[in-house]
């Protein structure tokens, strides 16, 4: 018997999650210096008091990490006005999804999500044959009144990415405070807040009310993205203390290495770092905005550090042709006229408009 027959058909019909285009391997097929545009990372890097406690902590490396990360939880729960039973740390906000998908796991329990938000949703599904309900998008953002018409005895799960990625939209305080409303006992609401310190909006929601209330939601943050340490992998979850209990139950033990519990917690205290990557994060969006007007190029205007770009025709061959023109950007999830342009320094932003010149 051949290994392809031993594995689930379910898993074999999955299309893998990989990393598109790896910088290093399209320079060296080029022979240019490539602009990556296509991760939505931190482009001006972490902190650099992050970066001195992180070389610093690599001589405490031999002993396993600290498995429940207490100082760092010690620090966010302080700062949110919740129990340290509250939060759980791990190995970037998608472990954390991951767990919750393992958590509710069960014959018949449906995930309930938008059709155009993160890959990782609908391949989680797939991987455990959870039935998933995909609801349209509306003006590139979740529909909740629709997705609410769509709660049945049998969801379990429904994940809302706020803002949202790929599209960059965000839900708003009235209208989740209404979708609440109608979300029964039986479901859990993830609140996927990766982009959160990007958000300048007075309508953006307090998460931290649902969970205050008693309602179950978990809410999901990361220190990837606006902190610059995508490459220690490390995020956090907060929720009631039940929702926090059971998923200590499927999570793996260690992880969440020590470096990266050091950078963080130095990372959350460099609050003129964050601030700074988010001013200059709006500077290069209105930027990019310009020039895709200027251009007459569609976008969606966006509260993380990304654009959407509606090309209107098939976005696959115009990010590939910008690919050779060392300019890597992503076809985004959901919707096949569109791709996401990550915000870069101001020479990135210019290099991705001049390399579209040449594609358009």
């Amino acid at each position: 018997m051949s290994f392809s027959e031993i594995v689930p058909k379910h898993i074999q019909q999955i299309a893998a999650y990989k990393s598109e285009n790896p910088a290093e391997e399209i320079e060296r097929e080029l022979g240019v210096k490539v602009v990556q545009l296509g991760m939505n990372e931190n482009p001006f890097g972490p902190s650099p008091k992050a970066v001195d406690a992180a070389r610093a902590a690599m001589a405490e490396v031999a002993p396993y990490p600290d498995d429940s990360g207490f100082f760092l939880r010690q620090k966010l729960a302080a700062h949110y006005k919740v129990s340290m039973d509250e939060l759980m740390i791990s190995s970037g906000s998608s472990d954390i999804l991951a767990m919750a998908y393992h958590m509710l796991l069960a014959p018949g329990a449906e995930v309930l999500t938008g059709e155009a938000s993160f890959v990782v949703y609908y391949q989680l599904a797939e991987m455990l044959k959870m039935p998933i309900v995909r609801v349209p998008m509306k003006e590139y953002g979740f529909d909740l009144e629709a997705m609410a018409s769509r709660i049945t005895a049998s969801t379990r799960l429904i994940v809302i990415a706020n803002p949202n990625n790929p599209t960059g939209t965000i839900v708003r305080r009235s209208e989740l405070d209404a979708f609440m409303k109608r979300v029964p006992d039986h479901a859990v609401v993830v609140l996927d807040e990766a982009y959160i310190e990007y958000v300048e909006d007075r309508e953006f929601p307090d998460s931290l009310q649902y969970v205050r209330a008693g309602q179950p939601v978990l809410i999901l943050r990361t220190f990837s993205k606006v902190f610059g340490l995508a490459g220690l992998r490390i995020g956090y979850a907060i929720a009631n203390r039940e929702i926090i209990e059971t998923l200590y139950k499927v999570r793996m033990a260690f992880n969440t290495n020590t470096i990266a519990q050091v950078a963080a917690l130095a990372a959350w205290d460099d609050r003129a770092h964050v601030e700074k990557s988010v001013s200059l994060n709006r500077f290069g969006l209105e930027f990019l905005y310009s020039g895709l007007r200027e251009r007459g190029v569609r976008y969606v205007p966006s509260f993380a550090n990304f654009v959407l770009v509606e090309l209107e025709m098939p976005a696959r061959p115009i990010t590939a042709a910008l690919l050779k023109h060392g300019v890597i950007v992503r076809p985004a999830w959901g919707c096949p006229t569109c791709m996401r342009v990550s915000v870069g320094t101001q020479d990135q932003n210019k290099r991705f408009l001049s390399a579209l010149d040449k594609v358009l």
